[in-house]
């Protein structure tokens, strides 16, 4: 395997160590390299995103995989730009490309179940530009036969990213919503399912990448402080003048996002199908 990481941050250190021994791994980023304390190891390479494109033919030659992890701009999606103006030729040995998009493309179902196959309508910019650049690649995919396989996340949370470590930084309040849904999925969960994807390969693919148990903000961030033994959040009203805009556009979606074909077609379960597990998991670390 050749395998190049656009975007290499946090779900990438939950992949690398998983793949394959002898794997030739890039790790791209925004500005400054972010080196891991498996990079000896493992002998990655890692520099700039401006810098792979100033070499982009030499460092693509003979690439196996790649997952795009780099959100979209204003103007695009910056890989697709590239992806789609070197020569199909260089990329003859690629048989694998991922792209980590978001459940906000789903937009608000009212708390209702959404899978692969339901409409969808964002109600935000973010989902928006998520859902264009699917389109870009599922466009690359069916005229130039790019291996695409599309991720559609929730939110992510695991060690150094959970509600506990919100609550260990002082952060200890949270909005609450009767009868409001979000779907997440644990980092190492994620790990998995893109390990087996590269494995079973399906091209054309869009995938839900989520636990088994959607539920409200407000009942994960309970169970946190009741882990930390810690006094309940402060609870916050979604029309406070306190909160900015971006977290009331986020409330504003309520759907319960379904995994079953990601789970059928991949033959992959979330090791933490819901979020006591996880949180326990974490739990656990911070006092190993």
């Amino acid at each position: 395997m050749k395998i190049v990481f656009f975007g290499a941050g946090y779900c990438c250190r939950y992949i690398i160590p998983n793949l394959e021994d002898k794997s030739e791994i890039i790790c791209t980023h925004n500005l400054k390299t972010k080196p891991e304390k498996y990079d000896q190891v493992l002998q990655i390479r890692r520099l700039s995103f401006r810098d792979f494109l100033n070499n982009k033919e030499n460092l693509l030659k003979n690439v196996t995989h790649i997952l795009n992890s780099i959100p979209p701009l204003e103007n695009g999606d910056v890989v697709y730009e590239m992806l789609n103006s070197i020569d199909d030729k260089i990329l003859s040995k690629l048989v694998w490309f991922g792209y980590f998009s978001s459940t906000s493309v789903y937009g608000n179902h009212d708390g209702k179940w959404v899978d692969e196959e339901t409409k969808t309508s964002p109600t935000n910019i973010r989902g928006e530009r998520r859902l264009k650049v699917e389109n870009l690649y599922m466009e690359l995919f069916k005229k130039k036969k790019l291996p695409t396989h599309v991720f559609r996340l929730p939110g992510i949370y695991g060690p150094g990213r959970s509600a506990l470590d919100r609550i260990l930084n002082g952060n200890n309040s949270v909005i609450r919503l009767k009868n409001h849904f979000f779907s997440r999925v644990h980092v190492e969960d994620i790990a998995s399912a893109i390990i087996k994807s590269m494995t079973i390969r399906t091209p054309g693919q869009i995938y839900n990448l989520t636990d088994n148990f959607p539920c409200s903000a407000h009942e994960v961030h309970e169970y946190a402080s009741k882990l930390l033994k810690t006094q309940l959040p402060r609870y916050l009203d979604i029309s406070s003048s306190n909160l900015n805009e971006r977290v009331k556009d986020f409330y504003k979606d309520n759907k319960r996002v379904s995994n079953q074909k990601i789970k059928k077609i991949l033959d992959w379960t979330p090791k933490f199908e819901n979020y006591k597990l996880g949180l326990n998991n974490i739990f656990e670390s911070l006092n190993g």
